[in-house]
């Protein structure tokens, strides 16, 4: 076993200070302000290893927060406390960059591999973890925590792909069947807003796999809730896994075997991928025939398997957010000889349903108006429960670099649809959006250029306008 989860009544094992356990909730609630510590007991691992992930599922609500830390022991030696950054689903959340002389932490440098590492060569043979829940003063609602989890590995080990193990995937499945393929939406991330689109794999693989367990999620929304402010990116693994924690599901991060993964999709849940590829051979990263790009850092999500008899293999279907449409995103069949190269860290996004748990919205979703100003042909107030809402010039500037005031607009008319290949399941992001013609006036309006919404409505279209702050919420006006 490399993969570790507290939840339910594990939550209970371990010392709690300023936190209680709420059985109907089956999580540990803050019990007032400012701050509340769970601190598990050490965990000694069966064998060694260099490579350790730590993830969780926490309801922060306003500016609530939450921050995991793990230390390692290496040569009967605890390192310092190594913390995964302050996060939340409406603050500026931020992995730091540090080390000691045991261990180092990767995600400042690496772009989201969000793993704590062990310096020298060396291997750590235990590891602790403890998670810190905080609010402001006069906070009304309180955080809660329903998840904690740690994956581990050791890659001085040869065979340490091997070795990777999560009993829980397995666990309620018995035998595989024959033919798994989930019934999950595609996007592309080529699609989506263009300032950021290309680089967003992370959070559209998240919205894929959210919009398949019933939530309709917009890649946009994922990306702001996922951002990480310290690398500047929404690669990081364990920020990507809180989102989904965030909206109800139980979603963690794992090193995961081949047959995990498997078992994964015969229970149902579309699984996240961590891969590098090219569709062309004379490339320094593995070949995957049927890709569409070279890439050296990427998310996808397997949504089923079957076992090809020409090719003498199992072959998995995937949702590559990589196509430039959402009808070349997938499903795609990429072969396992060639895809295990691919999925190189055999790091996976786990995300599934909890019996009994309702679904949440993380980013409201507001009911808004687009308000004709008077004598300003193409010019517009946003309103809001009755009130403007303010929006600044520079709205559409910086979207993923400053927290706050920032973000992104867009409109589709609803009678115009993405292509998808034949029963594949539609979610809100197969509409053709547009990013285009709409920009903010100095006296926070919203522009739209030749009063091409007037044009459209003449022509009996309905369109839908949205606007998605980066500090967590999203305005939608039907027009």
């Amino acid at each position: 076993m490399n993969t570790k989860l507290w939840k339910n009544a594990d939550l209970k094992q371990g010392r709690l200070s300023n936190l209680n356990y709420d059985e109907a909730r089956r999580a540990l609630v803050l019990a007032g302000p400012l701050e509340g510590v769970f601190l598990a007991e050490p965990v000694e691992t069966e064998e060694p290893f260099n490579d350790l992930v730590a993830s969780w599922n926490a309801l922060t609500p306003g500016t609530a927060e939450a921050e995991v830390y793990g230390r390692l022991r290496v040569d009967g030696r605890w390192s310092a406390w190594m913390s995964w950054g302050v996060w939340g689903t409406h603050i500026r959340r931020a992995c730091p960059d540090q080390e000691d002389g045991l261990v180092w932490a990767n995600t400042y440098r690496d772009g989201g591999d969000s793993s704590v590492n062990v310096k020298d060569g060396k291997t750590a043979d235990a590891f602790q973890l403890k998670a810190v829940l905080r609010v402001r003063q006069g906070a009304q609602h309180m955080p809660s925590l329903t998840l904690l989890a740690a994956t581990w590995k050791n890659t001085n080990d040869p065979d340490w792909q091997e070795k990777c193990d999560d009993p829980e995937c397995r666990e309620g499945v018995g035998e595989l069947p024959e033919r798994v393929h989930l019934d999950t939406p595609v996007i592309s991330q080529k699609r989506r807003d263009p300032d950021y689109g290309g680089v967003i794999c992370s959070a559209t693989s998240i919205a894929m796999q959210m919009s398949g367990l019933g939530l309709d999620m917009l890649p946009e929304e994922a990306t702001f809730l996922c951002n990480d402010y310290g690398f500047d990116g929404t690669g990081n693994w364990s920020y990507t896994v809180a989102c989904a924690g965030a909206h109800g599901f139980e979603s963690y991060a794992c090193y995961m075997s081949k047959e995990d993964l498997m078992a994964e999709l015969a229970k149902g849940n579309p699984v996240g991928l961590s891969v590098k590829y090219s569709w062309r051979s004379d490339f320094d990263v593995p070949q995957l025939d049927n890709a569409t790009v070279t890439t050296h850092g990427h998310l996808v999500v397997a949504t089923g398997y079957y076992f090809n008899e020409e090719l003498s293999e199992t072959v998995f279907y995937v949702n590559d957010p990589a196509g430039g449409f959402d009808v070349s995103s997938g499903p795609r069949e990429y072969r396992w000889s060639q895809l295990s190269k691919a999925w190189y860290r055999r790091m996976t996004y786990v995300c599934r349903r909890k019996e009994g748990v309702p679904l949440l919205r993380a980013m409201p979703r507001v009911e808004a108006q687009l308000v004709p100003e008077e004598g300003r042909p193409g010019v517009y107030t946003l309103t809001a429960e009755g009130k403007p809402v303010a929006l600044s010039i520079d709205f559409l500037r910086e979207k993923r670099k400053t927290f706050g005031g920032h973000g992104t607009m867009y409109w589709y008319c609803e009678d115009e649809l993405s292509e998808l290949t034949p029963q594949t399941k539609r979610c809100t992001a197969n509409h053709t959006f547009h990013y285009e013609g709409v920009l903010v006036t100095p006296d926070g309006k919203v522009w739209v250029e030749g009063d091409y919404f007037s044009r459209l409505k003449a022509k009996g279209k309905t369109i839908v306008f949205g606007v998605i702050e980066n500090s967590g919420i999203h305005y939608i006006a039907k027009i």
